[in-house]
């Protein structure tokens, strides 16, 4: 997994990637990194003699981490603000608190359905469905 501190290897090209490339590595559809671009999110430059979307090595970085807390779960709306932040103060604190929120909705959501899963084994013992010992 990439860090946030670091920005990625932009493919061995001075001028980061272009978007089959990127997509590609991130591994999302072109198709996605055209929304994020539509949202505000990310910024292409265009090939002079294909059209073609390009990105520079900075907005590689970005797309990482766009990619990142798509994953974690975060909406364009939430994204928004921490890739502004990052574009304006190269700060990755922001970040690093919005993944922690996330890894601990993802541990409490996963405590809950270990309990609920106990709770529904307990009550299919209790009513004789499940015989002691036997799992589901």
């Amino acid at each position: 997994m990439e860090t946030l501190t670091q920005e990625p290897d932009p493919g061995g090209k001075p001028g980061g990637a272009r978007i089959g490339e990127l997509a590609s590595r991130l591994g999302v559809r072109p198709s996605a990194l055209r929304v994020w671009e539509a949202a505000g999110l990310l910024t292409a430059s265009r090939d002079p003699h294909t059209g073609t979307r390009c990105y520079s090595a900075e907005e590689v970085y970005h797309a990482s981490v766009i990619n990142l807390l798509r994953k974690a779960g975060r909406g364009h709306d939430q994204i928004r603000p921490l890739i502004d932040e990052l574009r304006v103060t190269g700060s990755t604190a922001a970040l690093s608190v919005a993944l922690r929120q996330r890894r601990h909705e993802h541990d409490r959501c996963s405590r809950l359905l270990l309990e609920g899963a106990v709770a529904l084994h307990r009550l299919l013992e209790a009513s004789g469905v499940l015989s002691a010992g036997q799992s589901l």
